[in-house]
């Protein structure tokens, strides 16, 4: 007889007395007979006996990474500047388009990851200067820090732990990092390329409300773009930061930020900075409150720099607050003495006015370093819902020897469109310069609308 035949004839005869057995077995005799009829018939079943098949590792893969975040940003905006006197014969403009897409891995056993792509795109016929930026040097027009470009903005890996609201987390790769405001070290949000940094950083949440951070810098991709001439300077820079916090009372920070760079081009900005910063809001009741800064910092020069810096800065801010409205009156001071003994910020984005005119600390035939005596307002729009306005008043002069510069009024309108979306936002923005010593009289405008998921 063929051997296969017998086998199944076997097979058959086989399951015939499992099925007739079962009945009698003594598992059956103390199950329901509906139990029974489901297992007799599993029995029978050849099919319903086979294991569950498994989930593939592509299913598996695609439901872990479901579980991650997307983040996506797109901002459009047309700026415009124009500025009197040589060499500025026209009027800059520049339409660009901002898309910035992330998306972070799902944590696991601490560990996740986080990239971001950015892309810059010039929406029409544009027309301004970026000195970084040899394709679009035109050193006639005004200065606009909005290049094309197309990079991997943001690319770390990251671990932390953490239990009962203490947390230590370790951050490595290409990141947006900020100290305090942003005035020693930003990224420059408002700019449509972002700067960020190749650094390792470590923070730990620590008992009685203190906080400590230390980031060690190995590059700073700049604002210019990949393509600018000095976008992404070498360096070996360290930064401490110790923050004590009295929730809703005052923030203390103490920090330390040793910038040494490595090209002989930025030599002379290497330099190492220690301070102090409060700032806060005493509440005194659910309506007003007082709110206001203090910081202190010392500057020398460090590691390369063949320069002697010893130079102050001072920031100091107070006003009262009311139901979301603020006015503070506000002075800031960089140092300076000399083109060389000189207050720098390399690593922070523009401060002190919105026409960037004081883009970096001054030094000129008339004076060198900077006061910025201010005042700021602002507050919601009653009777739109999403809307806030924003006025700042300047008075700009040297450090040394005194000299005034000149005055500032800036201005501004967010508008969060509510009915759409809290993501949509719509805005202007406005500078006008009034020159006394120093430049020339500039008006710098924008309009945007932008989406952030």
């Amino acid at each position: 007889m063929n051997l296969k035949l017998v086998s199944r004839i076997t097979a058959v005869f086989f399951c015939a007395f499992l099925c007739s057995a079962a009945p009698f077995s003594v598992v059956a005799q103390d199950r329901s007979p509906t139990d029974r009829a489901v297992k007799d018939t599993a029995a029978c079943d050849p099919a319903a006996n086979a294991p569950a098949p498994e989930e593939t590792t592509i299913h598996r893969t695609w439901s872990w990474l479901k579980e991650g975040k997307i983040s996506f940003n797109t901002r459009f905006r047309f700026e415009g500047f124009d500025r009197d006197g040589a060499p500025f014969n026209a009027t800059a403009y520049a339409p660009t388009l901002r898309l910035a897409l992330g998306y972070q891995t799902p944590a696991v056993y601490g560990f996740s990851a986080y990239a971001q792509g950015e892309a810059v795109i010039v929406t029409g016929p544009a027309n301004f200067n970026d000195p970084a930026l040899p394709s679009q040097v035109h050193p006639h027009l005004p200065t606009i820090l909005d290049p094309k470009s197309l990079e991997l903005s943001q690319a770390y890996v990251s671990w932390a732990r953490g239990a009962e609201h203490k947390k230590v987390a370790i951050t490595v790769g290409r990141q947006e990092l900020t100290l305090n405001d942003g005035r020693f070290l930003g990224y420059s949000a408002w700019r449509q390329t972002h700067g960020s940094f190749d650094a390792a950083k470590f923070n730990a949440d620590l008992p009685a409300n203190f906080t400590f951070a230390y980031t060690y810098i190995n590059h700073f991709w700049r604002q210019e773009g990949y393509d600018a001439s000095d976008g992404h300077p070498a360096m070996h820079t360290h930064l401490i930061n110790l923050i004590w916090t009295k929730p809703e009372w005052v923030k203390a920070s103490v920090y330390a930020l040793l910038l040494d760079y490595r090209s002989p081009a930025q030599f002379a900005l290497s330099t190492q900075t220690y301070g102090l910063r409060l700032n806060g809001s005493y509440q005194f009741n659910p309506d007003w409150s007082l709110i206001y800064t203090a910081e202190y910092a010392k500057q020398k020069n460090f590691g390369s720099n063949p320069n002697r810096v010893d130079e102050n800065y001072y920031l100091g801010e107070i006003g009262p607050g009311w139901r979301g409205f603020s006015v503070k009156a506000g002075w800031a001071f960089l140092g300076g003495r000399s083109a060389t003994d000189l207050l720098t910020t390399p690593l922070s984005p523009p401060f002190n006015g919105w026409t960037d005119l004081f883009f970096n600390n001054p030094t000129s035939a008339v004076g060198n370093g900077l006061q910025a005596r201010y005042i700021n307002a602002s507050g919601p729009i009653r009777y739109l819902d999403g809307a806030v306005a924003t006025f700042i008043y300047y008075d700009y002069e040297s450090d040394h020897p005194r000299t005034h510069y000149g005055r500032e009024l800036d201005s501004s309108l967010s508008y969060k469109v509510k009915r759409i979306s809290n993501r949509w936002e719509i805005g202007w923005r406005f500078g006008q310069y009034w020159a006394d010593h120093l430049f020339t009289n500039a008006i710098r405008t924008s309009v945007y609308t932008s989406f952030t998921l």
